[in-house]
């Protein structure tokens, strides 16, 4: 039985989103050895090791949280007094991060609804939109442009939607992190069983077309990092990428100029 399954059984009070941050964090030990993949297998019943849980709430509402966590800390990104947008906010890990790193407010943008966690859908600090589709956010839905954005969405590809998250960033200053997710960035051929694209050459195609695709709205790569933690359920390797506006980069040739550089930047990316 996988790790995260079987502590779902010791503690069925938690979720398993929550039980797999616990066991990241290093507060699940096997044997008296702490464990920090959640997919590792252990034995069930008499003559088991013994596993022990040294954890209580996690630091974050959801797993999301520790990749946000990582962005920030990787590019020394700090978010202090900022407005945010978090798109795609589902559960609200990026918003939590946010926050708790000083944002002043976040504006939570989903297609869904009833995701929120309600620790966060109370906080006075987030303008939660929910059943919003990105594509259609203008400046107008918002009561002022934003400091800094994320983009965390699944089964869409961030391309579709930068156009319109870029109308509601401060062009001079402004912020941009996205989570690329190859198993919806690339071509169906490329995507593995079980929804997992397993083949290095693959994730390099994607984020170098995303980060290029990205940059040709006015932006200035500043590195892409590997995700500290694969995705949820499909267990795919997912990437971080850093950007910060360039208004200037709208012109078509300072575009070029921008691709050029995204792609030569994310073939020496930081993984």
């Amino acid at each position: 039985m996988r790790l995260d399954e079987y502590c779902l059984q010791l503690a069925p009070q938690y979720s398993r989103n929550v039980i797999q941050s616990f066991i990241l964090q290093g507060k699940v030990r096997v044997a008296d050895k702490v464990v920090t993949k959640a997919g590792t297998p252990v034995v069930v019943g008499p003559g088991g090791p013994v596993v022990v849980i040294d954890a209580d709430e996690p630091k974050y509402v959801c797993r999301a949280g520790l990749k946000m966590e990582k962005a920030l800390a990787h590019w020394g990104i700090d978010v202090r007094g900022l407005v945010a947008l978090d798109s795609g906010q589902s559960t609200g890990g990026f918003t939590d991060c946010l926050l708790q790193n000083g944002a002043k407010k976040v504006y939570g943008i989903d297609v869904g609804h009833n995701q929120l966690h309600d620790r966060i859908r109370r906080d006075e600090r987030v303008v939660v939109m929910e059943k919003f589709n990105l594509r259609h956010l203008a400046p107008q839905h918002l009561l002022e442009m934003v400091d800094i954005a994320t983009l965390d969405l699944s089964f869409i590809s961030v391309l579709l939607v930068i156009g319109a998250v870029t109308s509601v960033i401060k062009p001079a200053g402004g912020q941009l992190v996205v989570l690329i997710k190859p198993q919806f960035e690339a071509g169906r051929g490329q995507v593995g069983p079980g929804g997992v694209v397993r083949d290095p050459k693959v994730h390099a195609e994607v984020i170098q077309r995303v980060t290029a695709g990205i940059a040709a709205h006015g932006y200035q790569l500043v590195g892409v990092t590997e995700s500290p933690i694969k995705g949820d359920k499909s267990g795919n390797t997912e990437f971080l990428a850093y950007f910060h506006r360039r208004p200037e980069a709208a012109t078509a040739a300072a575009a070029a100029q921008a691709v050029a550089a995204a792609e030569a930047a994310a073939v020496g990316m930081e993984v």
